[in-house]
C-alpha cells in the first residue's frame, strides 16, 4: 500500500500548483535533480535547490514548460523516514513515458530531502 504522504506528493505535482509543491517541504528542505541546471541557470550549475523559495520557483518553471505532469507508480518502498519510488512520468511535452526513480526523505509529514534520478 502506498502511504498518504507519497500520494499527497504525487497529487501536489499533478495539481500544477507550485505553491502546493513547495508546501510539501520542510524549511531548509532540498530537492536535487539534474533538471535544475537547465531550468534555473542563475544557480550557476547547481543541481540542488535549497528551501521552499527555490523549490517554488523551480516548480513554477517546470509547470510552465511542460504544462502538466502525471506519475504512474511502478514500485514504491517505504520506511518511517524514506520513500523510494520508481514511476513512469508523462507530461504535456513527453512523446513517450520516462522511467524515473526518486528518493523522498521525510521529517514527519514534510520533505527534508528529495533526490531525483531520470534521463
Amino acid at each position: 500500500m502506498i502511504s498518504a504522504r507519497v500520494l499527497g506528493w504525487r497529487d501536489a505535482w499533478h495539481s500544477g500548483d507550485a505553491e502546493r509543491v513547495a508546501a510539501l517541504y520542510a524549511e531548509g528542505g532540498t530537492h536535487d535533480s539534474a533538471k535544475v541546471v537547465a531550468a534555473m541557470p542563475e544557480l550557476g550549475g547547481r543541481t540542488a535547490l535549497n528551501g521552499r523559495d527555490e523549490i517554488r520557483a523551480y516548480a513554477t518553471r517546470a509547470f510552465k514548460r511542460v504544462g502538466w505532469l502525471r506519475f504512474e507508480f511502478l514500485n514504491v518502498v517505504e520506511s518511517e523516514t524514506l520513500s523510494a519510488m520508481e514511476y513512469l512520468r508523462t507530461s504535456g511535452i513527453d512523446a513517450t513515458p520516462h522511467r524515473v526513480v526518486e528518493i523522498l526523505e521525510w521529517d514527519g509529514d514534510l520533505l527534508k530531502a528529495v533526490r531525483v534520478y531520470h534521463p
